[in-house]
Order: C-alpha cells, then structure tokens, then sequence
C-alpha cells in the first residue's frame, strides 16, 4: 500500500471516518476505492472479500448494524496485520486506519430507539445504557459468560475477535484498566489469524491476570464477575488446541 493511489484512499478513509456525523452508507464509495485498489494485490484476497461484503451490507436499505459491526471489526484486525509489514508511514496510517475503524463500530451500539434498547435489557428487565462506562462493563459480562459457557464449539474465532475488541473499548474508557488492553489485542490478532494454540495460552494467562485484578481489588465494583470470568476463561480455553 505504498503506492500514491492507495495512500490518497487511505487519506480519505481516515478523514471520512473523523466526522462525528459520519454514517455507514457514506462509506460505500470509499469501498468501492479500497476494491479497485486491492483488486489485483497479493495476500490481499480476504480483505477484499470482507469489504465486498461491507458494501453489501451499506447497500441496503436497512443495513444490519450487528453484521456491519462485525465486517468493520473484521477488516480493524486484518488492517493492524497489514501494519506490521509496512514502511514506517504507511504502518503509522494503518494502524490510524483500524482504531478508527473500531471507533466507528463501537459508535453502532449507540442506543437510539426501543428496539436498541430491547437489546441491552436483560431477561430480569434491566436495561444497560451502553454510554455508560460502568453498565457496559456489566453488559459485557453478562455476554461474555453466556458465550464461554457454550464452549468453543458454541462461537468462532471471528465471533471471539469481535468480542475481544469489544472487551478493548471497554478498558480503554478507564485509565486504571488500560493496561489489559496489550494482551488482549494479542489474544484478538492470535483468533483473527487462527492461531488457536496462541490463543488458548494467551486466554489462560488473561485469566490469570482478570483474577489477579479482582483479587487486588476486593471491594471493587466486578469483583465477582471477574473470578467468575476467570474460571469460565479457563474452562474454555482447554479444548481450542
């Protein structure tokens, strides 16, 4: 990606993804760019599938936010990988490139109407507001133990990524947490490669460090679901390799 036309694209992509008013279907131009782009680019080949189904997606008169969430996540995890293997600027730009990307999916979760809400409420009735730090957080713990407690053959690695990212903007939002952010963008580079025998081990070490957290803060307000995400982070790492 080092090439002019390219780099003009990603310019562009990085500005369009800045605007706090920026919608989903204004991206589908900018895809079509990255397509003509990527088309005839070696190791290219699955980012250019993804972004064909993005546009897919925008082109739709009701574009699913879930999938749409999923497919900008997606292409944020195979964007920071490009970014390894780049030149110095274009590496910097790309890894702009995935933040911004999983910003603007994060920003798909904001709750707009009854049916958004429906989403967050759990089956007792409580209803999380996810710009709140601290009802996400609890949100997060909720899904993240239904989905452990299915086992690895309940979810995918994709899915997984998705939540791990999910799991980074979180700890992102408290400067005493941010620190989790490093292994947990291991653990979701090693699902989005498919590296399961890295990702078995770097899940049993990230439930090392959740209990370690909870038990040095007793009194904290996740105490418990912390050791509860431990053990169940255990359990389901067992069987991935």
């Amino acid at each position: 990606m080092a090439q002019a036309y390219p780099q003009t694209i990603l310019q562009n992509t990085l500005q369009t993804l800045s605007k706090s008013d920026a919608q989903p279907s204004s991206g589908a131009d900018l895809i079509k760019d990255w397509q003509s782009a990527l088309k005839n680019t070696d190791g290219a080949e699955e980012v250019h599938q993804q972004l064909t189904d993005l546009y897919d997606e925008l082109l739709n008169p009701t574009p699913d936010n879930h999938r749409v969430k999923h497919l900008l996540n997606t292409l944020a995890g195979q964007t920071q990988l490009l970014a390894r293997n780049a030149d110095t600027e274009t590496g910097d730009n790309l890894t702009k490139l995935a933040d911004s990307l999983r910003s603007f999916s994060t920003d798909l979760n904001r709750i707009g109407d009854d049916s958004q809400l429906a989403e967050n409420q759990t089956e007792d009735g409580t209803i999380y507001d996810l710009y709140n730090p601290g009802d996400r957080a609890q949100k997060m713990f909720i899904d993240t133990l239904e989905t452990l407690a299915g086992g690895a053959v309940a979810s995918t690695p994709e899915q997984g990524a998705t939540m791990v990212e999910d799991w980074i903007t979180v700890v992102r939002s408290d400067v005493s947490t941010q620190w989790i952010e490093a292994p947990l963008g291991q653990l979701r580079d090693a699902l989005n490669t498919g590296d399961l025998r890295s990702a078995e081990r770097l899940l049993r070490e990230l439930a090392g460090t959740v209990q370690e957290y909870a038990n040095n803060n007793p009194d904290g307000p996740f105490s418990k679901d912390l050791t509860n995400l431990a053990t169940a982070l255990i359990s389901f790492s067992g069987p991935l390799s």
